[in-house]
């Protein structure tokens, strides 16, 4: 018998007490892994668990508990209860049990505040996942003649020319298939036109500075990364001749407004390109009254264009910068609203059998 696991039965037994200066409530000990955590983890990562934190563990019972005292009966009665008081959705779930798993295991690795061993498989049983959020939504890909309505009003009647080079980056992507941050990171430089691809290896990200105790220092940083969302994430994606002329008209443009910046997306004023793609996505569409969409469905409507032409679904998945097929499949291949004739079609083509 180990001495850890000594001490957890004298604990549990009543036998030993932890003298005071050993005691740590579940806040201390969250400090302290976050602290951990902050040498390895992307800031973008911390902030989200922070906010986490803050949402559903601030201020609870348990975060004032004495981890020694935590039992595997009050992790149970703090999941049911968040359940019963909010909406919560799987993947919110999966974030609350990172830090909650995350923080006890941690203190019991380095043996402080009396943490002891807990049936996490019986923890997970007793969650009410019934009343869980899936998330999901009904969702459709943008509808080809809304698609075609915002390419020509950009490019043949410049209709946002303030924003237009922005425009004409969120025209580009439906070609590209690349998630915002990753549009609005492109670089001049990044286009090879001679090997016919575009280098994605870049994002915008955002995140704060941190000291060295985790606490927040200044505002929200937006910057340009020499990383993407993952290894996978590093790609090339082939130029259509679609692409390559919206690319020129781009260059054109900032030629032509005197431009001084190597991002495309660059409208003559430093600020944050995800936000002004975002921004500026919305204001087309109130000019041009279409249906509302957001910047990452041009990204599931290129894979859903892709699958609906019988692309390999391996093939969409690579050029997205996928790590699992299955984030493909079951996220980004979407059906078309009121899509019926092509429905049609594609029965007519499969149940042709013979009458006769």
């Amino acid at each position: 018998m180990t001495r850890q696991e000594w001490l957890e039965i004298g604990i549990s037994k009543g036998i030993i007490e932890i003298d005071e200066c050993e005691k740590i409530t579940f806040y201390d000990a969250y400090l302290e892994w976050f602290r951990m955590k902050m040498t390895f983890n992307k800031r973008q990562t911390m902030d989200r668990i922070e906010v986490t934190y803050l949402k559903y563990f601030k201020d609870s019972d348990l975060d004032r508990k004495y981890i020694s005292d935590i039992t595997d009966d009050n992790l149970i009665l703090f999941l049911v209860k968040l359940c019963k008081c909010n909406i919560i959705t799987y993947r919110e779930m999966s974030r609350i049990m990172q830090i909650l798993k995350g923080v006890l295991v941690y203190m019991r690795d380095i043996g402080k505040g009396g943490a002891r061993l807990y049936d996490w498989e019986s923890v997970k049983r007793n969650i009410p996942m019934e009343k869980l959020d899936t998330g999901k939504k009904q969702k459709y890909a943008i509808r080809k003649d809304d698609i075609e309505k915002l390419m020509h009003e950009v490019i043949e009647n410049e209709i946002y020319l303030e924003k237009q080079s922005s425009c004409l980056c969120l025209c580009m992507n439906f070609y590209l298939g690349l998630r915002v941050g990753e549009l609005a990171a492109l670089e001049f430089d990044d286009f090879d036109l001679d090997r016919g691809v575009v280098k994605v290896w870049k994002t915008e990200s955002k995140y704060y500075n941190r000291d060295e105790d985790g606490q927040k220092i200044g505002t929200m940083v937006y910057r340009v990364v020499d990383s993407t969302k993952t290894v996978y994430s590093v790609r090339e994606v082939p130029i259509l001749p679609e692409a390559r002329y919206i690319y020129e008209l781009i260059r054109k443009h900032h030629k032509e407004m005197g431009y001084d910046s190597r991002y495309l997306a660059y409208d003559g004023k430093q600020t944050v390109l995800v936000r002004s793609l975002d921004r500026t996505l919305r204001r087309l569409q109130e000019l041009l009254g279409i249906s509302k969409f957001n910047t990452h469905a041009i990204r599931k409507t290129f894979a859903t264009s892709l699958h609906n032409s019988n692309v390999p679904t391996r093939v969409i998945s690579d050029l997205l910068g996928h790590s699992e097929i299955g984030t493909t499949e079951n996220c980004y291949i979407l059906s078309y609203e009121h899509a019926y004739e092509q429905y049609l079609g594609y029965m007519h083509d499969a149940l042709n059998f013979s009458l006769k």
